[in-house]
C-alpha cells in the first residue's frame, strides 16, 4: 500500500492525538518527558532499520536507496525532535511547562507542510484512488497549514484555550486534518467524510467557552445549521451517484460527459445534485443566501476560533467547489455556471451592505466574509482555467488579509473590555503605529486598493468573469467593492483619528511576542502576495491544472 499522498495528513492527525494526550497529561511533565524521549527513539530507530531493510521503499512504492528523501527524513526529524522536547521536559523547562500541547500542534503541522512540499512534484493516490496527492492537495494543504499554525499561535494567551490548552490545540489539528482530506478527495466519500471531521471539531470550538453564554449559543446555532447544510450536500452527493452509478470524481466526469451533448434535461438526478450540492457548500462557505449562521457565531464563538472559521474553513468549502464542480461537473458546466453566479452576487451585495450598519468589528467582518465568499465564487462560476487560477490567488491573498485583521483584534480584546466594538479601535493607530498599520493594509487590501494583493486578485476574479461571457457577475463584483469602502475606510478612520477610549497615561498589557509575529507576518505577507504575484500565480496555475486535470 502506498501511503505517500497520505503522509500530510497521518502527521497532522498523529499530532492531534499528541496533544490531546499531553493536555490530559498535563500534570505531570517529567513523566511526559521520559514517553515522548521514548516515542522519539523508537522514531528514529524505526526511520534507520526500515531504511536499511528495503522495507521503507516497498511501503512508500519510492527508491531511497542512494538518499534521504521523503516520508523517510519526516520520520527521523520526528524522532529527533521527539527526543528533544522530551529531554526539556524531563528537566522541566519553565518554556514548555503548559505549552506542551501548542509546541506539539506546531512541530506536526509543520512536519505536514514540508511532507506537502516534498510531494509537490508528485501525483499518488491511496485508497483506490480516494485520496490524492496532487498539487491542487498540496497548494490547499499549505494554506489550511499556515492559518492553524497562526490561531494555535494566537490561542497561547486566549482564555478559551489556557485551561483547554489540549482539546484547543487537538480540535484545530483534527479540523485541519478534515480539511486537508477536503482538498485531496478522489471521491465523493473522502470529501464528505473531511468536511464533517473539519465540521464537528469546529462545533465543539465555537462553544469552547462554556462560561460564557455567547460562546454556548454559537456553537449551538452552528450545529443545527451545520448539520442542516451537511443534510443538504449529502443528499446531493447522493443523487450524484444515483445519476452516474459511482463515487469516484473522474468517473462521473466521464460519465457525465456522454451526456453533455443533450444538457441536463434528460437527467433530473444530476440537476437535483447541483441545486442541493450548491445549498450544501454555500453553508459551509457561508455565501447569501446560507449565510444566516455567520453573523451570530462569528461574534459569540471566542475570536481565535472565529478567525480559524474565517479563513480556513472557507478555504476549504471553496475546495470542495473546485473539486466538485472544476473536476466532476466540468463537462456540463453549462447548467451550473449561472446558478453558481447568482449566488456568488448575492453573496456580493447581501455581505457588503449589511457590513454597512455594523458596530461590532467581528460582525462586520462576518458580513465582510460573506461578501468575500462571493468574490472567490466568481471565479469557480467562470470556470476554466483562469477562474480556478485566480480563485486560488485570492484565497491565499485573502488568508493573510483575514488573518492580520483578527489578529489586532484578537490583541485589543485581551487589552480592554469590549475589545471587540469599532469604538475599542479608535485611535488605536497612534497607541500602537504597528498594528495600525497592519489593520490599515487588511483593510485596504480586502476594499481592493491597488497595488496591494487584494486588488490583483480581484482584476484577475473579474478579468475570468468577462473571458468567460459573464459581464454582469464582474460588474456586480465592482459595485460590490465600491459599497465595501463604506465600512473598510471607516474601520482606516477610526483607528487613526477616533478619539481613544483608554483613559490618559493608562498602563496596559504588551502584546505577546506570537501575536505580533502572526499579526506582523500577515501583513507582510499581504504585501509579499502583491510584490511576488508572478510565481504565485506559476504555482496557482499548476494546482488549477491538476484539479481540472489538464
Amino acid at each position: 500500500m502506498n501511503l505517500t499522498a497520505a503522509m500530510p495528513v497521518i502527521l497532522v492527525g498523529g499530532a492531534a492525538t499528541l496533544a490531546l494526550a499531553a493536555g490530559l497529561w498535563r500534570a505531570n511533565e517529567r513523566r511526559i518527558g521520559v514517553l515522548t524521549m521514548a516515542i522519539g527513539a523508537l522514531l528514529g530507530l524505526a526511520a534507520i532499520l526500515l531504511r536499511f531493510t528495503g522495507f521503507w521503499d516497498r511501503l512508500f512504492d519510492h527508491d531511497f536507496a542512494d538518499v534521504w528523501d521523503g516520508p523517510a527524513l519526516n520520520l527521523l526529524g520526528a524522532g529527533i525532535a521527539g527526543i528533544v522536547i522530551g529531554l526539556l521536559l524531563w528537566l522541566e523547562s519553565p518554556m514548555l511547562v503548559g505549552r506542551l500541547p501548542a509546541l506539539i500542534g506546531v512541530v506536526g503541522l509543520l512536519a505536514g507542510l514540508i511532507a506537502s512540499a516534498q510531494l509537490w512534484t508528485q501525483r499518488v493516490e491511496i485508497l483506490g484512488g480516494g485520496l490524492q496527492a496532487d498539487r491542487f492537495s498540496m497548494l490547499l494543504n499549505g494554506i489550511f497549514i499556515v492559518a492553524a499554525l497562526a490561531v494555535i499561535l494566537l490561542g497561547v494567551r486566549d482564555p478559551a484555550a489556557v485551561d483547554r490548552r489540549g482539546e484547543f490545540v487537538a480540535l484545530i489539528l483534527s479540523s485541519t486534518a478534515g480539511m486537508m482530506l477536503v482538498a485531496g478527495a478522489g471521491d465523493l466519500i473522502t470529501l464528505f467524510v473531511g468536511i464533517e471531521l473539519l465540521s464537528v471539531a469546529l462545533y465543539v470550538l465555537a462553544a469552547l467557552e462554556v462560561w460564557r453564554e455567547r460562546s454556548l449559543e454559537s456553537g449551538l446555532k452552528y450545529l443545527i445549521i451545520g448539520a442542516l447544510g451537511s443534510a443538504f450536500l449529502l443528499y446531493g452527493l447522493a443523487f450524484l451517484f444515483g445519476a452516474t452509478g459511482t463515487v469516484k470524481i473522474n468517473e462521473i466526469g466521464e460519465a457525465l460527459s456522454l451526456t453533455s451533448g443533450a444538457g441536463l434535461r434528460d437527467e433530473p438526478f444530476v440537476l437535483a445534485a447541483i441545486v442541493l450540492i450548491i445549498a450544501g457548500l454555500g453553508f459551509k462557505a457561508s455565501a447569501a443566501p446560507f449565510h444566516m449562521w455567520t453573523p451570530d457565531v462569528y461574534e459569540g464563538a471566542p475570536t481565535v476560533v472565529t478567525t480559524f472559521m474565517s479563513t480556513a474553513t472557507k478555504a476549504a468549502a471553496l475546495a470542495a467547489f473546485l473539486r466538485i464542480f472544476g473536476g466532476a461537473l466540468k463537462d456540463v458546466s453549462d447548467d451550473w455556471t449561472v446558478a453558481i453566479g447568482l449566488v456568488a452576487a448575492t453573496a456580493i451585495l447581501v455581505g457588503n451592505i449589511a457590513a454597512l450598519r455594523q458596530n461590532n468589528i467581528k460582525r462586520m467582518l462576518a458580513y465582510s466574509s460573506v461578501a468575500q465568499a462571493g468574490f472567490l465564487l466568481i471565479g469557480v462560476a467562470a470556470g476554466g482555467l483562469a477562474g480556478s487560477e485566480a480563485t486560488l490567488y485570492y484565497l491565499i491573498a485573502y488568508v493573510a488579509m483575514t488573518l492580520a485583521a483578527f489578529a489586532v483584534v484578537i490583541i485589543r480584546e485581551r487589552e480592554v473590555e469590549g475589545g471587540d466594538r469599532l469604538s475599542a479601535l479608535a485611535g488605536y493607530g497612534r497607541s500602537r503605529p504597528l498594528l495600525g498599520v497592519a489593520m490599515t493594509l487588511a483593510m485596504l487590501s480586502l476594499a481592493g486598493f491597488p497595488p496591494l494583493s487584494g486588488f490583483i486578485g480581484k482584476f484577475l476574479l473579474f478579468g475570468a468573469a468577462v473571458d468567460a461571457g459573464m459581464v454582469w457577475l464582474a460588474v456586480i463584483g465592482a459595485i460590490g467593492s465600491l459599497i465595501s469602502l463604506g465600512y473598510y475606510l471607516r474601520v482606516v478612520a477610526v483607528v487613526w483619528l477616533g478619539d481613544s477610549p483608554d483613559a490618559p497615561g493608562a498602563r496596559r498589557p504588551r502584546p505577546g511576542g506570537a501575536d505580533m509575529l502572526v499579526t506582523l507576518s500577515s501583513a507582510a505577507a499581504i504585501l509579499l502576495v502583491a510584490l511576488f504575484t508572478s510565481p504565485l500565480l506559476r504555482l496557482c496555475r499548476g494546482a488549477a491544472e491538476s484539479v481540472l486535470g489538464i
